[in-house]
């Protein structure tokens, strides 16, 4: 794929810790951008016509790996969840290639977060006026009739979200910063009428203490 062999039909910026749930249709080309600088960026992908129908990413780790074509820090398809499991995007095109697929921070990760160690060496997860990611996609999502309730747990594609694996007994997980640089971007092509619900996340920790926007254009193939 080359830039010529796109035209771009939609552009808009989702601001720093808020959220935007829009329509991609079957063939179209979504670029989620860092135009702001190193940010992290939490985007669910759920089928616009049977919304049961969700990517899910950390099932679409493990097949990308049976297949030896990405793993845990890169994927190439996203496929949705066992009931379905269709081959519902492609990543076509990646300037970083090393994101996570585990999930997104809740008022329960809140309140552990805010109330153990961590809050003495790393500070607030999100600043007080901030909401967590998990009501953000109530947020966005609540003109499709669609809550977390109804949202898989292991569904969300954490975009430029780095994550090391301690060599320990317990397999510790070290939440680094962005893994982007500014104007660094990923192209995801529907292969199917999607719902995409994107939040640009506001936890503090992650972020360099320094949430972002993040801009997204949609393109169609000339």
């Amino acid at each position: 794929m080359t830039e010529t062999t796109l035209k771009i039909i939609e552009e808009f910026v989702i601001p720093r810790a808020s959220s935007k749930a829009f329509e991609l249709k079957k063939d179209q080309v979504l670029r989620a951008i860092a135009h702001e600088g190193p940010q992290v960026a939490d985007i669910r992908f759920i089928n616009t016509h049977d919304h049961r129908e969700q990517v899910a990413t950390a099932w679409s780790v493990a097949l990308n790996s049976l297949e030896g074509i990405g793993g845990e820090k890169r994927l190439k398809k996203l496929w949705s969840k066992p009931g379905f499991e269709n081959h519902m995007l492609t990543v076509i095109h990646d300037t970083v290639q090393n994101h996570f697929y585990h999930g997104n921070c809740s008022i329960r990760v809140r309140e552990l977060w805010d109330n153990g160690p961590l809050l003495e060496t790393a500070g607030p997860l999100l600043a007080d006026e901030h909401i967590t990611c998990a009501e953000q996609f109530d947020v966005c999502l609540e003109p499709y009739g669609l809550t977390m309730k109804d949202l898989d747990s292991t569904g969300v594609f954490n975009l430029f979200m780095s994550v090391r694996r301690l060599d320990d007994e317990d397999g510790t997980m070290i939440f680094d910063g962005p893994s982007c640089k500014k104007d660094e971007y990923v192209d995801f092509q529907a292969h199917m009428d999607v719902i995409v619900a994107s939040v640009s996340c506001a936890d503090l920790s992650i972020n360099g203490g320094e949430p972002k926007g993040m801009k997204y254009q949609i393109y169609e193939f000339a």
